[in-house]
């Protein structure tokens, strides 16, 4: 897979569950930039749509799961495995909340 980023890619140190607006879980954060995300999914995310999603974690297995809500657009789609797909994100806006997120993942 072609790396699309512009900017470093950080690691996360605990799960964060990625779910649009009904609801419905999209997949998994599985890294993270200055200004994007990629999320591993099941299904093909469509290139050039703006989604609204909501991230979910468990900061070190604490049992006090956050939330945070965040405006993305799909900038490119590639199959990472035989059942999986990464889709790059451009992150548009962060609530609160997700800023707090990804200045943890940050620091640990």
């Amino acid at each position: 897979m072609e790396d699309h980023r512009q900017f470093l890619r950080k690691a996360l140190h605990c799960t964060v569950s990625i779910f649009d607006e009904q609801h419905t879980s999209i997949g998994i954060m599985a890294d993270y930039s200055q200004t994007g995300i990629m999320i591993a999914s099941y299904q093909a995310i469509p290139v050039g749509s703006v989604f609204t999603f909501t991230i979910i974690d468990l900061p070190g297995n604490s049992g006090h799961k956050r939330t945070g809500t965040i405006e993305v657009q799909s900038m490119w789609c590639d199959k990472i495995n035989t059942t999986q797909f990464g889709t790059g994100f451009k992150l548009l806006e962060a609530d609160d909340s997700a800023k707090k997120m990804f200045e943890s993942y940050d620091a640990a």
